[in-house]
């Protein structure tokens, strides 16, 4: 029989990497949105800078959501495994 082996540790260090994820394109994302366009008098490239920023934007708000997604599901199984390991030390604790 296989022993099965979770690292409580990596996964809460993996989780917290991601949550940190959002916060640090939070500032880029907000300058390339507000200020793409801004960056210059020549109207067709206003344009194509804004357009860019605001596709930026949502392509790194995107990221940000499915991070969340990510670092939820990560603490669902931190938590999940960590209650199952409680449940099985219970038993053997009981059949003592």
């Amino acid at each position: 029989m296989a022993d099965l082996y979770i690292d409580m540790d990596g996964l809460a260090r993996t989780r917290d990497d991601i949550d940190r994820i959002g916060d640090l394109m939070k500032d880029p994302v907000g300058r390339m949105s507000d200020k793409a366009g801004a960056a210059t008098s020549i109207e067709e490239l206003r344009s194509k800078l804004q357009a860019f920023g605001d596709e930026w934007d949502y392509g790194i708000g995107r990221l940000e959501k499915y991070a969340k997604g990510v670092s939820e599901s990560l603490e669902h199984i931190r938590k999940t495994f960590a209650d199952l390991d409680q449940q099985l030390a219970d038993v053997l604790k009981d059949q003592k």
